[in-house]
């Protein structure tokens, strides 16, 4: 019997594993612009044609690549960046694992054009395939790196993305976060042949006027907080200022922009009272921290990091807002939360005052929802009923479930093997969406791969999804992903997250025991946003004993 395992040609891994550092043009550009900063650039400029995918140039002043390092650019984990273990768990660049080059060169036809300040000759290097062509070339210092026909030999994956004019969308959206990130570099966007970005070298707040609008930047107040090796600086807009969306708030750790639904509600948190519901802050976050005490390196694509006192980040942001939000005065009729949201004994940072501004005696205690609840009972196998010190919750049993998985899966990034995997059965149209979104669904702990034409094989599942029927969660992940394309990557993310814990979270009607119903009265007390569901509706409502002594017309 032959064998049915066999390794890979290194052509064709190469382009699987391309995939999950360069999924769209974007994804290229951002790479690109990584390697120009981690260069020591001061000024970067990007071009694109029809969205990226004729042509992403990506040029800069750095130091360059001497002639003898150009041929291992091309090389699979090949970096100056990082040559121990210690270097791995301090890193101080953007890049660091050495696949970006490699990865672009596996699907496209690149050219690097380069030379070093020492060197009299400049180098080119010009690669399709596995041909290389390295040869002397004219070129000021710096590096301009070309990238032509992206994905050409992977039509599959260029089937699934969207229009040019998406796509160029998303490379501007990228640029605006490295220049929002990077003020004192200069950078520079044309599409198309038309210069649709120019950002000079400027302070925090000049470059959200020129990025932002200068009418937006004029309401933006700054935030600047340090204790110990932890900072947070940038600005924060005014409660005059509000967007439906967030897609206006950017956090940036060391320099690095991420995505962080967690910061995105810290951030939030001391605007209750100030802005209307339903409205949601401007922002541009600096977290500044030790190196030490953050992992870069938990992400494919390094767009989330992971801190070692994680209470501490979320905290210090929330107090830095607070704080520069002090002058604006909350306003009756808007929703109010209590404040602040942490333990002081939690805070790790020893002597260092928990909070500039504050007195320690305004610091309450501990944040707990209706004061820490007991459960009595199920009304309609829908809603638990529970006592706390200020009265009576009513907790809406899918709505609080679907909070507690949300955030679980939105964060949590681990993942249940599956022996033997699940085999799914899908339809050539279902079949063909799921391909281009294996990364995706990878990312949130989805391990999916293809068997056969319409076969996937389903081998880890995030743990708290383990009992939801596989095929009928991959098919509503699916359907969430049709309709919600147009968004962006982390707009995305979140709402095939949600989707996923509305399907696995039980369901009105479900008769649930005494002890399943504290355990998730409890669960829903620890979770960041507990007041309500993804899709907004509340989680719970509370009947205060007061209310309670007016009904009997004891007060």
């Amino acid at each position: 019997m032959p064998n049915r395992i066999h390794i890979l040609p290194p052509e064709l891994a190469s382009r699987i594993a391309a995939g999950e550092v360069v999924d769209r043009p974007a994804s290229a550009v951002k790479e690109l612009i990584e390697n120009s900063l981690d260069a020591g650039a001061r000024a970067v400029s990007v071009e694109i044609q029809d969205g990226g995918l004729a042509l992403i140039r990506v040029s800069d002043d750095g130091h360059g690549l001497a002639r003898a390092d150009v041929p291992l650019a091309l090389e699979r984990f090949a970096t100056s960046k990082i040559r121990t273990d210690d270097d791995l768990a301090a890193i101080r660049s953007l890049g660091f694992r050495g696949e970006a080059l490699s990865s672009i060169a596996a699907v496209s036809r690149l050219e690097i054009l380069t030379r070093t300040a020492d060197e009299v000759e400049g180098t080119r290097l010009a690669a399709e395939g596995d041909q290389v062509q390295v040869s002397p070339a004219a070129s000021p210092v710096g590096a301009s790196v070309t990238v032509r026909e992206l994905f050409y030999n992977t039509p599959a994956r260029r089937k699934f993305l969207k229009s040019p004019i998406r796509e160029g969308e998303l490379v501007r959206n990228t640029v605006v976060r490295y220049a929002l990130a990077w003020p004192g570099v200069a950078f520079r966007l044309v599409a198309n042949g038309r210069e649709t970005l120019v950002a000079m070298r400027a302070t925090s707040l000049e470059r959200l006027a020129a990025v932002l609008g200068r009418e937006i930047a004029a309401d933006m107040v700054e935030i600047d907080w340090q204790a110990g090796d932890l900072g947070v600086r940038g600005h924060v807009s005014g409660p005059a200022v509000g967007r439906s969306n967030r897609q206006g708030q950017h956090f940036f750790v060391n320099g690095r922009p991420i995505r962080s639904g967690l910061l995105a509600v810290m951030l939030e948190r001391p605007y209750a009272g100030r802005l209307p519901p339903g409205r949601h802050p401007l922002a541009a976050v600096h977290v500044e921290i030790d190196p030490r005490q953050v992992d870069v390196n938990v992400h494919p694509r390094k767009a989330e990091v992971r801190f070692a006192q994680e209470r501490a980040v979320y905290q210090a942001l929330l107090w830095a807002v607070e704080a520069a939000l002090s002058p604006f005065p909350r306003q009756e009729g808007y929703p109010t939360l209590d404040w602040p949201f942490v333990k002081a004994e939690d805070w790790p940072f020893g002597d260092v005052p928990l909070t500039p501004g504050i007195a320690a005696r305004e610091l309450a205690p501990e944040y707990v929802v209706a004061g820490g609840l007991r459960v009595l009972g199920q009304l309609r196998n829908t809603y638990i009923v529970a006592q706390g010190s200020e009265g009576l919750a009513i907790v809406d049993q899918h709505a609080a479930h679907e909070q507690v998985l949300f955030e679980t899966l939105l964060h949590g990034g681990d993942r249940a093997s599956l022996e033997p995997p699940v085999q799914l059965e899908l339809t050539p149209r279902e079949a063909e969406q799921l391909v281009g979104q294996l990364p995706l669904l990878a990312d949130l702990g989805l391990e999916i791969e293809p068997f056969g034409k319409r076969s996937f094989l389903l081998r880890s599942l995030p743990p708290a999804l383990i009992h939801v029927r596989p095929l009928e969660l991959v098919t509503a992940l699916l359907n969430e992903m049709e309709r919600d394309w147009h968004l962006d990557e982390e707009r995305l993310r979140e709402r095939i997250v949600a989707r996923a814990a509305c399907t696995a979270a039980v369901k009105a009607g479900d008769s649930l025991s005494t002890e399943t119903m504290q355990d998730l009265v409890d669960d829903l007390l620890t979770v960041w946003s507990p007041a309500t569901c993804p899709h907004g509706r509340p989680a719970f409502v509370t009947l205060s004993v007061e209310e309670l002594e007016r009904r009997f017309l004891r007060r």
